[in-house]
């Protein structure tokens, strides 16, 4: 089963620019790292919720170190919760 990354960060700011920052700049960070599978991310009021699926632990944790780095050097915001665990399930849609 895969495994999920998902971090809560506060921010102060525009967070429709923090949010296409990300896309711009983790997005292409995390296609490259090993098993990436989705990312996203969810603007709520003052709040930013950044959500990934992984292949596996190593994965999801390597993903969330990257993070970590991209987000110290090129946003402003401060995580209050984060969390990293195998999916219950998961469910793809078809495409």
């Amino acid at each position: 089963m895969p495994y999920g990354r998902c971090v809560i960060y506060s921010f102060q700011g525009d967070g429709e620019e923090i949010v296409e920052k990300a896309r711009a700049g983790m997005l292409p960070i995390f296609k490259k790292q090993s098993g990436f599978l989705a990312y996203g991310v969810i603007l709520q009021e003052d709040q930013i919720v950044s959500m990934s699926a992984w292949n596996s632990e190593t994965d999801a944790q390597s993903a969330d170190e990257a993070a970590k780095d991209w987000v110290a050097k090129n946003v402003d915001m401060t995580p209050r919760t984060r969390v990293i665990g195998n999916f219950a399930w998961l469910e793809f849609g078809e495409r």
